[in-house]
């Protein structure tokens, strides 16, 4: 890993980007996948155990969310008061008592109250973890780091569903799947005390109470390309989640595929993704990243256009759509880690707030989505393909005018 001397400005932190604390910011940050895929499998079993109806304990992943959401909110304009290294701690701590919490709760509104804590705890830890990068990291080696995390955190809905499968096979009961989330949440909080220091000295911070907690917020969306650049990656990610969270009624129920070929598809095209997103490490050196994001666009566009023509004009044929899918998914490697670090470039004395905000966006696009594009259920693919169309355009639009001023940075 290389060093963040890389045109250190004065008053720098001279932090080295390891890989141990690469990876130690990245566990920060695989909180929502583990936290829920890691805990699907177990939710038939959740909904008998309490005796609660499916739409209940359905609750459980939407608090988990909110939690998250709130977490970031708060998380990242903290930071930038208080400091890094506590915060992420706290947060660490409070996505463990969150998590052991949900594994003793003897009814569901327990349990949804403590995955709140959870989701609130992990998501301060995340916020945190992504404005530690922005602290330690800059320029070309900022848009690196940002895609090797990318690469890590794909892992993770690999993994997960995986884990918990096992998890429930030899554990048995449901509550066993969050002990072993307690246990993440202790990995996260200890290998932050060891490996994390302080990125963030007293004379960058921003101290006040809650008004300047809020104007962090403020002086972040005030700053166009910092916007542009985040709701570039934002809406591709809206893009993305219509192929997540359709692509199952697509390919099993409307062309027929049997559920373990379409989960080793599914695991394909998240490996392409963590792939691409090494790959974006490589060359982001030899590329500018705002050309990078643009290729990167360029093909999802493309992609679309291509699954929309067999959509509306060739019956969806199943070749041609996995192709699409496949594209979608995997080039998004261009998009997601080089906006985030130029966007992240843009509001560097506000990396915390500026993190939350890239956070939530992320978060609401993607929640926004999902529920448009599967609106057709097994019975047509046009509500996926309008999303798709709609979420691309949107991207674009960001990328080439809104964003724009920031393509004669140097990270640009």
């Amino acid at each position: 890993m290389v060093s963040s001397d890389e045109r250190r400005p004065a008053g720098r932190p001279a932090t080295a980007v390891s890989t141990v604390l690469v990876l130690t910011l990245a566990l920060q940050c695989a909180v929502p996948p583990f936290a829920t895929d890691t805990y699907t499998p177990a939710i038939p079993r959740v909904t008998a155990g309490l005796d609660t109806s499916a739409s209940l304990v359905g609750l459980t992943l939407t608090a988990f969310f909110i939690g998250m959401a709130l977490g970031q909110l708060f998380g990242g304009p903290l930071s930038d008061q208080r400091g890094r290294r506590l915060p992420m701690i706290a947060g660490g701590l409070l996505c463990t008592l969150g998590a052991i919490g949900c594994a003793l709760a003897p009814s569901i509104g327990l349990l949804i109250m403590f995955r709140v804590l959870q989701g609130f705890g992990g998501g301060v830890a995340a916020v945190v973890a992504r404005a530690v990068v922005v602290d330690v990291a800059r320029g070309d080696t900022l848009a690196r780091v940002m895609s090797i995390m990318m690469a890590l955190g794909g892992l993770a809905p690999m993994i997960a569903p995986v884990v918990g499968g096992a998890v429930l096979t030899v554990g048995g009961s449901w509550r066993t799947v969050f002990w072993v989330l307690a246990g993440f949440g202790l990995a996260m909080m200890i290998t932050a005390i060891v490996v994390v220091g302080e990125s963030l000295p007293p004379d960058r911070r921003h101290g006040g109470g809650l008004a300047r907690f809020a104007d962090g917020l403020l002086q972040v969306i005030r700053i166009r390309s910092f916007v542009g650049y985040a709701l570039t990656g934002s809406l591709s990610g809206f893009t993305m989640m219509a192929y997540i969270a359709n692509s199952s009624y697509v390919l099993q129920q409307q062309k027929g595929l049997q559920p373990m070929p379409f989960a080793l598809f599914f695991a394909a095209t998240a490996l392409s993704q963590v792939l691409l997103s090494v790959v974006n490490a490589r060359i982001v050196g030899r590329f500018r990243p705002r050309r990078l994001i643009g290729v990167g666009l360029s093909v999802s566009a493309a992609a679309v256009a291509g699954l929309a023509i067999g959509v509306f004009a060739l019956g969806t044929p199943l070749v041609l759509t996995c192709i699409g899918f496949l594209l979608l998914m995997g080039v998004q490697a261009f998009v997601f880690g080089n906006a985030s670090a130029l966007a992240a470039s843009q509001a560097r004395q506000v990396a915390g707030s500026a993190s939350a905000v890239t956070g939530v966006a992320q978060a609401v696009a993607m929640s926004v989505s999902a529920p448009l594009a599967s609106s057709g259920g097994s019975v047509t693919a046009v509500p996926m393909i309008w999303v798709m169309i709609a979420g691309i355009s949107a991207a674009i639009f960001c990328y080439l005018v809104v964003s724009r001023p920031a393509a004669t940075t140097r990270a640009g």
